[in-house]
């Protein structure tokens, strides 16, 4: 055996032995919090809490993850697992530089003229430092933790041979388990690739920097790696802090907040409603340390940003005519910027599913519960038999209750869940590009209250969705198929009186027939069947015991003996059947 041979079996040994021990480490952390039990009967969300800090970064990740999808968890468990947080300690300087230079293949110096060494930024991934390039530019430098690509791959790898257990979680039959572990596994898989975040953040860059007071870094590419990202420095705080700064303000200042709180929260409900309906890309984890609040200096501040707002509507009475339009107008910006960072979880929208939230949007604005349910039907996948009547009787009390609502009135995420918890029971799938736009929403949903509860999602996200029909409609072949129509029918009119004299001729001659439509027919159907099955072995059962009976009894000397075992045997399969029948209709009833 050779020295490389020799080398390689020992590291695919050593290997094997970090695999095993991780998974011993996973399965006790398992066993000792019982996380399978309370996720399959949604019991003390603390346990698989504690249990997902302990197992370490994979983990953590998968938790903030489902922290919101209201679509498999209820909201005590979502309320729970939004308190992750990430415990990693931060790198020394020595390995962060190491990374640079292996990744790159430049000296540290070569690249940045000043390196802070300290970070100021850590999370479970990477951490984040600032720097100087030979320009002048300064740059945030997010460097990828050693290792943690390797650990994130292995977890993965161990959580996915456990994927069949993931069956008891509730409602797993509609939700696929699958389907959840490849989106998380791509979104983990995405984040350890600063390629993908830095195209990404180009492209966040292009369609929403500027817009108003929103605000994106620039991705610089060209210095950037698989597991380095150099992008634009953005000085700033989070919004979480900058809404907690009011305590300590005077009255003056406490109104002048205030006014900003509600111009930032109507700012961002906008740009998000525009990067869904127009974009159909957007920021799948807008949480509060992702979006930053700048303010200009002085020097800035002093050149005066305008932006066009489309808004402003104008009504004038002219005698008894009243007219009503829309302009264009300049609007100074504040000396304030809205600048999102992180773009490691990006959501995907096609325009057919554009169209499709665009036509639930619209009902929304119609409050018709029956026109809402419809679309809601054409957003989701069908799994399994459904009733249309149930579905929408389950329905319109919800959204009844809900329409119109401000934000802080409701609770978005528990809405959500309760309308994906009647798509299940109807068994209906929710899409997974909409499931990750609903845990973007129900991320917003806690910052955009602290900021103006007042505010109403469906009243600003409205005119995007009036607007995208306008635009994206095809007029020339709606007025075709318009006009086709009414030829159609206007060919049809005629008829109409020959053919109601046809349907109550039919009626005098006995012809008519009326199909009737029962409610679960094919439920109905198994049962009876179920039931007449039961009825025919009952019948067999008898005639055995009958038969088995008079066997017993035969006396002739010759055949006796071997008569009356085949009695015995026939005694025993019917006992063998009676108690194989009562223990499933015992096990049925206990199901029920």
């Amino acid at each position: 055996m050779t020295e490389s041979s020799t080398v390689s079996k020992a590291a695919h040994t050593q290997k094997d032995k970090s695999k095993s021990a991780r998974f011993k480490e996973i399965m006790q952390v398992f066993l000792a919090y019982n996380v399978l039990g309370n996720l399959s009967k949604q019991e003390k969300p603390e346990k698989v809490r504690e249990a997902l800090e302990a197992l370490g970064p994979t983990f953590i990740k998968i938790g903030q993850m489902l922290s919101v999808r209201t679509d498999i968890l209820t909201p005590a468990y979502i309320d729970e697992l939004k308190k992750l947080q990430d415990n990693v300690k931060t790198d020394d300087f020595s390995l962060v530089k190491e990374v640079i230079e292996a990744e790159t293949g430049l000296p540290l110096t070569d690249i940045f003229t000043k390196f802070e060494e300290q970070p100021f930024a850590s999370a479970s991934m990477g951490q984040t430092h600032k720097a100087m390039l030979p320009d002048g530019r300064i740059v945030a430098v997010k460097v990828q933790h050693p290792g943690i690509k390797e650990a994130i791959t292995l977890d993965l790898s161990l959580f996915e041979k456990a994927l069949p257990l993931i069956k008891y979680i509730p409602e797993a039959s509609v939700v696929d388990p699958k389907e959840i572990f490849l989106e998380i596994k791509t979104s983990l898989e995405n984040e350890l690739d600063s390629l993908k975040e830095a195209a990404n953040g180009k492209e966040f860059y292009e369609k929403n920097n500027g817009w108003q007071i929103v605000r994106s870094p620039l991705i610089y590419e060209e210095y950037s790696t698989s597991k380095v990202l150099v992008m634009e420095f953005m000085e700033g705080k989070s919004i979480k802090r900058f809404v907690k700064d009011e305590v300590n303000e005077t009255d003056e200042q406490q109104q002048e907040h205030q006014k900003m709180k509600k111009y930032f929260g109507d700012t961002l409900v906008k740009n998000f409603v525009k990067q869904v309906f127009e974009d159909g890309f957007f920021h799948a984890d807008p949480h509060p340390g992702n979006i930053f609040v700048q303010m200009l200096p002085f020097s800035e501040e002093g050149k005066k940003e305008f932006a066009q707002v489309k808004n402003q509507h104008l009504e004038k009475k002219l005698g008894s005519n009243q007219f009503m339009f829309e302009y264009t107008k300049d609007q100074e910006l504040p000396p304030y910027r809205l600048v999102f960072l992180d773009f490691g979880m990006m959501g995907r929208l096609d325009k057919e599913m554009i169209h499709k939230l665009t036509a639930v949007m619209d009902s929304l604005y119609g409050n018709n519960a029956k026109v809402i349910g419809q679309a809601i039907l054409r957003l989701c996948k069908q799994v399994g038999p459904m009733d249309e009547e149930v579905f929408f009787e389950q329905l319109t009390p919800l959204l009844e209750d809900n329409y119109g609502v401000s934000i802080g009135d409701i609770n978005l995420q528990t809405l959500f869940f309760q309308i994906i918890a009647i798509c299940h029971q109807n068994n209906l799938q929710v899409p997974q590009e909409v499931t990750m736009l609903v845990k973007a929403v129900a991320t917003f949903e806690g910052m955009i209250r602290e900021l103006d509860p007042e505010i109403s999602l469906v009243e600003i996200a409205t005119p995007f969705a009036k607007k995208y029909f306008t635009e994206k409609i095809d007029w020339s072949f709606e007025l075709k198929r318009a006009g086709l129509d009414l030829l159609y029918s206007a060919k049809a009119a005629p008829k109409i009186p020959s053919r109601t004299l046809d349907v109550l001729d039919d009626f005098a001659k006995g012809k008519t027939k009326i199909n009737l439509e029962l409610k679960k027919q094919n439920e109905l159907l198994d049962r009876i069947e179920g039931m007449i099955n039961r009825l025919v072995i009952g019948l067999i059962l008898a005639a055995l015991i009958i038969g088995s009976s008079m066997l017993v009894e035969f006396n002739q000397s010759v055949t006796s003996n071997f008569v009356s075992i085949l009695g015995m045997i026939g005694y025993g399969i019917a006992l063998f059947a009676i108690l194989f029948l009562a223990v499933d209709i015992l096990r049925k009833r206990k199901k029920k």
